[in-house]
């Protein structure tokens, strides 16, 4: 055969235990086979790693930061403005001739269905209706500026409100304020008329209190309250945002949100069934509200209004079948949703009016609606103690709520929000409003959706919809004097709707996660039987707790080499797996710290069938390592052997099983660990990892540690463990288990010899070179004789150090 058709190669073989044999061809590009060079890990940062800068005192960064922020030039103003404004940005790229009628025609359609949704929550927050319409026109506007959103629609939501309403009733009677000289105590048992005051403690228990103030007053007591709290929300959201803490929501998840507004959509839908009945029941306390609030109407039920519960009815009916049979159904075809709330706001009050339900069935309607915008009063700070953790509950709700909904229009169209100025956008939206008689507002889901379907571009929708309330509140507010408050239950009923169809995620739920699933019935729950603030506080601790025990439920599995594709992989998942007798690899796939380092101990030592206090005094009794490994040719896992027992299993989850492979037929010499999925260890997992790498010692077993990332190289080296086992840390799980074999072949012949593998091999380069040689001239051979088409080679070996 011509000796040009015969392909020559090279095979470089390594000595000092860190690489493959490679078969290298001379004619293709050799930096192909030098990715295949074995690495320990300190080796490849020797070869690879940039020098670490030498670490900045915190003083030195005090000073570059503030020098950073005093530095005020040109661009910098620039930036600023465009970051405190971001609506200058955004409307030097506005389309004008094609946005600006997309955005009247979507501003409108919100507006006309915002003047009924606002006046219906304003009164689930115990407040006048007209509250609600001021919250629909100063927030709006002051969002304008500030807001980083396009899409979403600010203003009055269910669950705010009802919080909102919460304060309201629990600090009430408690709180001081001098309106026309009238006011309540601050004890809550004294009325004060100018400079006299009635005792409210005398009056006989268990009956309702004398109402010697007039409604109005009564009214402005609230308002002034709800002014103060929404001022206070507005500050801790400032606060919020300018020190960059928009991450919080982060910690809410999905199935917290959505168990939490579950919850909350029982507390609304409970406090709007006294209206649609006619029943005249007071607002109990949080805890066990929805308890004591059934008690009383069912108690109460045989006083309903006939006239109240069939107008509610009639309401309802309608309203649901024009928003989910028309609206919803045939979305595709109306270019606007039709407003059936309007409607029914209109209908109700025209019919009120002329059929005098006030005066003929007693029905209860909206009252006086003052024409014209409300005096601008500075909100006081009396009090504000005793509702601050309300204010931080309500203010961190508002922006999760409006925050998620403003990502999620930004990922549908195309652009970036920035949640810590949406904070700030927050925050200023409350401090304005309060000033203007509000309460906190965020946006609406429903109303969001209605301004993108209506094909709203911008914020300018928003400036249309308050310029359409603005013209109620100046002309027409007083006109809604005869609405009756069943008409704006029955708005709210209809709206609660999407938030009950939520418990049919509890299916998919389960399906995905067991933890998520627990997690969403613990928050609704909660939130139903104790309420709403209290209930988020327990989802959010649930939640935290579920991080841990998963990390505490971690499993730690063994791995196999698929010898296909040269991978290694869990054996009872996958097939053509096979073992290396002699090794256990095993991964752990949780974070290494305090709360689990016992579980990984337990985990390891059942996996690897090796129990160090067993096996110690096993030793003991035959004298030495060496006697034990030759009278110990094989170790079962059985209850009278000297191998781990199941005392970790329940606690770990870990598998058991006997491998496929009968990896456990040969003695374990080494243990290769994948930290792969490690992606962290703190000091008392650091500790866990010298005992267990102490103890196998102990018995004459190696641990190697394998895929180690940065982060936890550094808290190693920062801990000193590597400063003993440097050396025992490579970086893949495949270069471990090489020196893993390479090692077990000479491990019998001395085995106290237990010092580094680099000593151990170099004393005898050439036996371990032939050996492996050997191998791969059969393993060619072997693939001859299947392939007998298999072309002729010259081979040329050369034997080298790696560090040549």
């Amino acid at each position: 055969m011509d000796n040009m058709s015969v392909p020559t190669y090279h095979v470089v073989m390594d000595v000092d235990c860190t690489s493959h044999p490679i078969m290298v061809d001379p004619e293709k590009d050799p930096y192909v086979n030098i990715k295949q060079r074995l690495y320990r890990t300190s080796s490849f940062y020797k070869d690879f790693k940039q020098p670490e800068n030498e670490p900045t005192s915190i003083a030195k960064q005090c000073k570059e930061q503030v020098s950073s922020m005093c530095a005020c030039t040109s661009e910098r103003r620039k930036k600023f403005c465009h970051k405190l404004l971001p609506f200058i940005k955004m409307y030097q790229k506005y389309n004008w001739k094609l946005d600006l009628p997309s955005d009247i025609i979507a501003g409108f359609t919100v507006g006309i269905m915002q003047l009924p949704q606002s006046m219906a929550y304003s009164m689930l927050a115990d407040l006048p209706p007209v509250v609600g319409l001021y919250m629909s026109f100063f927030p709006v506007m002051v969002y304008f500026f500030f807001g980083t959103s396009r899409h979403i629609s600010m203003g009055t939501v269910a669950v705010v409100s009802l919080m909102t309403g919460s304060v309201l009733a629990r600090l009430g009677p408690q709180y001081t304020e001098e309106v026309a000289g009238r006011g309540w105590s601050g004890n809550g048992t004294e009325m004060f008329f100018g400079n006299s005051s009635v005792n409210m403690s005398t009056t006989t228990p268990g009956a309702p209190p004398v109402n010697l103030l007039s409604k109005h007053d009564i009214d402005m007591q609230k308002i002034a309250i709800v002014s103060s709290f929404c001022l206070l929300v507005g500050i801790i959201q400032v606060i919020f945002g300018a020190c960059r803490l928009g991450f919080v929501t982060t910690y809410m998840s999905d199935p917290l949100v959505s168990g939490f507004t579950t919850g909350a959509a029982v507390h609304v839908f409970t406090s709007q069934v006294k209206y649609i009945f006619g029943l005249d029941i007071p607002r109990f306390g949080n805890l066990f509200q929805i308890v004591y609030t059934y008690k009383a109407i069912f108690s109460s039920i045989h006083e309903a209004q006939l006239a109240t519960v069939v107008t509610s009815a009639v309401c309802i009916v309608f309203i649901y079948l024009v928003k989910v049979q028309i609206n919803q159904r045939f979305k595709d075809k109306l270019k606007v949703p039709l407003p059936i709330e309007l409607f029914v706001v209109i209908i109700g009050t025209v019919v009120s009016h002329f059929a005098k339900f006030k005066v003929n069935y007693d029905m209860k309607v909206v009252g006086e609606i003052p024409a014209g915008l409300p005096d601008p009063i500075l909100p006081t700070f009396t009090g504000m103690g005793e509702y601050f953790s309300d204010a931080v509950i309500v203010a961190i709700v508002a922006f999760a709520q409006s925050v998620s909904l403003a990502s999620l229009m930004a990922k549908k169209h195309g652009y970036v929000i920035d949640s810590n100025q949406e904070f700030v956008a927050y925050g200023f939206g409350n401090i304005f409003g309060s000033f203007f008689s509000c309460y906190p507002f965020a946006a609406s889901v429903s109303r969001s959706s209605v301004q993108d379907s209506a094909g709203g571009k911008s914020q300018i929708t928003s400036l249309f919809s308050a310029a359409l309330v603005l013209v109620v509140i100046l002309i027409i507010g007083p006109l809604f004097e005869s609405l009756p408050n069943c008409v704006l239950s029955s708005i709210i009923v209809v709206a609660l709707r999407s938030m009950f169809l939520q418990i049919f995620e509890l299916k998919k739920l389960w399906k995905v996660s067991g933890f998520d699933c627990m997690i969403w019935i613990v928050t609704f729950l909660a939130v139903v039987i104790l309420y709403v603030d209290l209930g988020l506080w327990i989802g959010l601790i649930f939640s935290f707790f579920t991080v841990v025990l998963r990390t505490q439920r971690a499993k730690a599995i063994t791995l196999q080499r698929i010898s296909d594709v040269d991978i290694y992989a869990d054996d009872k998942k996958y097939m053509k797996t096979r073992n290396n007798p002699g090794v256990r690899v095993i991964s752990f796939n949780s974070p290494l710290y305090y709360a689990n380092g016992d579980i990984f101990l337990r985990q390891i030592f059942t996996i690897s069938g090796l129990k160090p206090q067993r096996v110690r005094k096993e030793i003991k009794r035959f004298g030495s390592v060496a006697e034990f490994r030759r009278n110990s040719s094989r170790l079962q896992v059985t209850s009278n052997n000297i191998v781990a027992d199941q005392e970790g299993m329940s606690n770990g989850n870990c598998s058991n099983d006997k491998d496929k492979n009968d990896n456990s037929s040969a003695m374990v010499h080494h243990i290769v660990l994948d930290f792969a999925s490690v992606c962290f260890v703190d000091s008392v997992g650091c500790k866990v990892l010298n005992q267990l790498f102490n103890d196998y010692r102990s018995i004459g077993v190696k641990v190697f540690l394998a895929s180690v990332s940065d982060d936890v190289w550094s808290v190693l080296k920062t801990t000193g463990f590597l400063e003993k086992y440097e050396k025992n840390v490579y970086m893949s799980v495949n270069d471990a288990v090489v020196v893993a074999i390479s090692e077990g072949e000479s491990f019998n012949e001395d085995e106290s010899e237990s010092e580094s593998n680099a000593e151990e091999i170099d004393s005898r380069p050439e036996d371990r070179v032939s050996r492996i040689f050997r191998k791969k001239v059969q393993r060619s051979k072997t693939e001859k004789v299947n392939n007998p088409s298999h072309g002729k080679a010259c081979c040329a070996v050369t034997i080298c150090d790696s560090k040549q």
